[in-house]
């Protein structure tokens, strides 16, 4: 065997594992949807009046985490938000 067919052939072998990965990445699903998603998703419909807002999201979007204060605060915010004047 040549260098030309073993090239040929390690490529054919890398494109089978990337494809595999993929396939079961796509199977495995997405992550079931929790109670900071449904939170987030508030937060998202206000983000434009609330800076900290926008920041929580834009934070939660990057991380798919905040921690128990940040969550307790945008709590706190959505609170004050949705609340009539």
């Amino acid at each position: 065997m040549d260098n030309t067919q073993f090239l040929i052939l390690l490529a054919g072998v890398v494109a089978a594992a990337v494809v595999a990965r993929l396939i079961r990445a796509r199977l495995k699903g997405a992550p079931p949807i929790s109670k900071h998603d449904v939170l987030m998703k508030r937060a998202e419909a206000y983000a434009e009046k609330s800076g900290f807002l926008k920041k929580a999201v834009r934070d939660y979007k990057a991380n798919r985490h905040l921690s128990v204060r940040q969550l307790e605060e945008v709590e706190k915010a959505l609170e004050r938000t949705e609340s009539p004047k």
